[in-house]
C-alpha cells in the first residue's frame, strides 16, 4: 500500500494543490496521513480543509488546529499566529470547525504511531536536539 505523509498546510491552498498534484504525477497514494496544522497563517483555511476531505486520509489534530477553535489557548503562540488563528475561526464553515474537533492527537496505523509534535507531547513538542528526540522513543508503542 502507498501513503503519502503531508503536515503543516497552514491554509496554503496553492503548495496544498501543488503536493496534491505532485502525488498524482508520482503515480497515487491509496492514503494520506497529515500530521496536522491544516489551518493556520495562510488564507485559504475553508478550501484547504473541504481538498483534504476529498482524499482517503487520516488526520491528527496540529496546536494551530486546535487554536483556531478554542481548543488550545493562545497564550503560547507568537503575536502573528494568535491573530492569524482569531482570523481563521471567522472562515470556517460549522462543518470544518466539526472536523477539527474531531481529529485525535495520536493515530496508530499498523506499525506506525502519527503525531503532530512528539510522542511524549503530540500537540505541541518541538524536537530540537537529539537528547530529545533520544527520549520521545520510550513514547512509542509502535515500531516507528
Amino acid at each position: 500500500m502507498r501513503y503519502a505523509i503531508i503536515a503543516d498546510i497552514h491554509a496554503n491552498l496553492a503548495a496544498f494543490t501543488a503536493v496534491l498534484n505532485d502525488i498524482e504525477r508520482r503515480g497515487g497514494v491509496e492514503e494520506m496521513w497529515c500530521l496536522g496544522d491544516v489551518v493556520g497563517y495562510g488564507p485559504d483555511p475553508h478550501q484547504c480543509i473541504e481538498l483534504l476531505r476529498q482524499h482517503n486520509h487520516v488526520c491528527i489534530a496540529g496546536n494551530h488546529d486546535w487554536a483556531a477553535i478554542g481548543k488550545l489557548s493562545l497564550s503560547e503562540f507568537n503575536p502573528d499566529a494568535a491573530a492569524a488563528c482569531r482570523w481563521t475561526v471567522q472562515q470556517l464553515s460549522p462543518e470544518d470547525v466539526d472536523y477539527l474537533e474531531s481529529l485525535p492527537l495520536v493515530i496508530e496505523k499498523g506499525d506506525f504511531t502519527l503525531v503532530h509534535g512528539s510522542p511524549r507531547e503530540p500537540i505541541w513538542e518541538y524536537l530540537l536536539s537529539i537528547s530529545s528526540a533520544r527520549q520521545n522513543f520510550a513514547y512509542f508503542q509502535s515500531q516507528f
